[in-house]
């Protein structure tokens, strides 16, 4: 009898050990980020398998946490409702969603990228009077040093940089409308906040120029 119950213990055991383990993959926090502020956060699991989103917000751009070392870019694809959109890297772990769209879904794998590639265009946030009621526009400008119509007229109070590689102030040339009349009616460029810069006086602005030095 107490044969028996080693004997079938041992069997028991090498039935146990016979059984693959799964393997364990690990999850970042994917944060989606819209207009004006609104995102959310996915954690998803870098396993290969699509995950959704549950969200319908508009997506113009995804990061991670700073400490995370993944490359959304190389190791991950965004199901969208339209058509499939490019992700191009901002630096600080910022990827810009371009056209911005809704993501249904996410999958990522694991992966031993090479860095990314600087950026070649930043994306930056037109704020005017009330920007929560619809009144702001975004555009992707390159950073190529050349001028780039807006073809907006909104008169803008405020401008922002979504992802932290540029200070605007300083890489970014902003033509409003006021500014031939005189010097003084130039757009002036102010610090109000992260990566938010204030416009005096508002006006529309015609074009900007931007460049990665």
């Amino acid at each position: 009898m107490y044969f028996s119950t080693i004997v079938g213990a041992a069997a028991s055991l090498a039935l146990v050990s016979a059984v693959p383990l799964s393997k364990r993959y690990d999850s970042y926090n994917i944060h989606f980020n819209g207009a004006a502020g609104a995102s959310y956060t996915v954690s998803v699991p870098f396993d290969g398998n699509s995950h959704p989103t549950n969200n319908v917000l508009s997506i113009s751009s995804v990061s991670v946490d700073p400490s995370v070392t993944v490359d959304i870019a190389a190791q991950c694809v965004l199901t969208t409702v339209d058509q499939p959109p490019a992700l191009v890297a901002q630096g600080g772990g910022v990827w810009t969603v371009g056209p911005p769209e809704t993501v249904t879904a996410i999958t990522c794998t694991e992966s031993n990228s090479t860095p990314p590639p600087p950026p070649s265009y930043i994306t930056i946030e037109f704020d005017g009077a009330d920007p929560t009621d619809g009144a702001y526009y975004t555009m992707n400008i390159p950073l190529d040093g050349a001028q780039h119509d807006t073809n907006n007229a909104l008169s803008i109070s405020a401008v922002v940089e979504t992802f932290g590689s540029l200070d605007l102030s300083v890489s970014c040339d902003f033509i409003g409308v006021d500014s031939n009349t005189a010097p003084a009616a130039a757009p002036v460029l102010a610090p109000a906040g992260a990566l938010r810069w204030q416009v005096g006086p508002p006006q529309t602005i015609l074009s900007v120029a931007c460049s990665a030095s």
